[in-house]
């Protein structure tokens, strides 16, 4: 491998508001959860990198809004994606029945050549669940997806949910070398601890698009 090269992956959270989107991407480039959290306005872009198999990869993570004014905007910022998380909340039923009833179909018209990871976000809030995990699994199976159950509150969880994914890409897919510039800040998971966001303000290290 030549160590100047450097891999992209595209992965895209979609999902109602309030599943814990933007916890989840915190919670992964800063290993901290995000305890007050803004709703998000169109869909923000944050990175990382990491190595896989002694590739170095750029993750760009889009965090999508999941208000329904912001819903049109989606087939725009799915484009792309090599990887999408359908994040549904365990304790809102209705969180999960728009992943059934909306935001499969939306990923389906705008994506090729994906994997399709499907989260259960906040299993520390098990004594409130909703949906139970057979029911997320059975969802991942039928659309020949990935089921994690996860808590933005966790790193672990978080961690092992991305990482599984990028890898599952490499695996099927590979990556093309196609990243030659990129402006905004990365994080190395391998090489260097993460900047704290409570030092460096969140909007410092992101990218905004489709405000």
């Amino acid at each position: 491998m030549n160590d100047d090269n450097i891999y992209s992956l595209k992965i895209t959270l979609v999902g109602e508001s309030t599943v814990g989107k933007s916890s989840i991407i915190y919670q992964f480039i800063n290993k901290t959860f995000l305890e007050n959290s803004f709703a998000t306005i169109g869909c923000d872009k944050f990175s990382k990198t990491i190595k896989i198999k002694n590739n170095k990869i750029l993750l760009n993570l889009w965090d999508s809004a999941g208000q329904e004014r912001f819903k049109s905007l989606s087939p725009m910022f799915l484009k792309g994606s090599n990887i999408v998380i359908l994040v549904y909340d365990i304790t809102n039923a209705e969180s999960f029945e728009k992943l059934e009833n909306y935001w499969i179909n939306v990923v389906k018209d705008n994506t090729e050549n994906i994997i399709l990871g499907i989260a259960g976000n906040k299993i520390d809030l098990y004594e409130k669940e909703k949906v139970n995990e057979e029911i997320g699994r059975k969802f991942a199976e039928k659309e020949n997806g990935f089921f994690f159950n996860v808590s933005a509150k966790n790193y672990q969880s978080i961690e092992i949910l991305i990482i599984q994914l990028a890898t599952l890409y490499y695996d099927k897919y590979g990556f093309e070398n196609d990243l030659k510039e990129y402006s905004f800040l990365t994080y190395d998971l391998i090489s260097q601890d993460n900047n704290s966001f409570h030092n460096q303000s969140k909007f410092k290290n992101k990218k905004s698009c489709c405000n």
